[in-house]
């Protein structure tokens, strides 16, 4: 049975056509349809599929991925494992974030060296500012060449204008003074190799890393959190 002519009569009317086709189809076997269906609609319905699956996923990944950041900072040039999650998830037990709605990260991936003709630099660097104009990151800990750059980008909060009394006194000699863009030479961050929690997962071995507080951000009492979360024992 001849279900279909693919080189149809050019004077006749598309509709005709489709009228004629349905009619044969109606009573054709089910391999002559499987084949009118191969033939006419088989590509344009795995292209339908497979953009319906994208968009599905898309909208699925927007819709469950959490709202904004509770807590962010990147770790530069540190010394630990940059897969391992524990410290991230101690202090997202202890601070009882819904990482279903917000999210919270360490990322110790980030490295930083004068020579910004290295390429891991150079990424690191655009991704810092971008994740700072976005407000997605609130804290670097590096060693002092790293938050000099920063400090002299404006990027960091003068600590004396952000911590409470009780650990502005705690720190008061482990203060570290950087230059600003304006060349005003202020506190900007606070050695914290003597962190206990930092020494646990071997962030920074034999380093002398400074903590420093994002300037835009709006986390500041998480941020506090975190800073006294990496001085407790056990």
């Amino acid at each position: 049975m001849e279900v279909y002519n693919k080189n149809r009569d050019k004077n006749q009317s598309l509709s005709d056509e489709i009228r004629e086709q349905n009619a044969k189809l109606k009573n054709a076997s089910l391999k002559d349809k499987l084949l009118y269906f191969k033939d006419y609609y088989l590509m344009t319905t795995v292209i339908v599929a497979v953009i319906c699956a994208f968009l599905g996923s898309l909208a699925y990944t927007m819709l469950t991925a959490p709202r904004d950041t509770a807590f962010g900072a990147f770790f530069y040039n540190d010394t630990g494992n940059s897969s391992d999650t524990e410290l991230i998830d101690r202090f997202v037990e202890f601070m009882g974030i819904d990482t279903s709605r917000q999210n919270a990260y360490i990322d110790s991936s980030m490295v930083y060296s004068a020579d910004f003709s290295d390429l891991d630099t150079y990424a690191g660097l655009e991704k810092a500012m971008a994740s700072i104009t976005a407000n997605d990151v609130d804290v670097i800990v590096g060693d002092t060449d790293t938050i000099d750059y920063f400090s002299k980008c404006d990027c960091l909060g003068n600590i004396t204008a952000i911590l409470p009394e009780d650990l502005l006194e705690r720190y008061q000699e482990q203060l570290y003074y950087a230059e600003t863009g304006s060349g005003e030479r202020i506190p900007v961050g606070i050695y914290v190799s003597d962190a206990p929690k930092l020494n646990e997962y071997h962030y920074y071995t034999d380093k002398e890393p400074v903590f420093s507080f994002i300037v835009n951000s709006d986390k500041t009492e998480n941020v506090i959190a975190f800073l006294r979360f990496i001085y407790m024992t056990g």
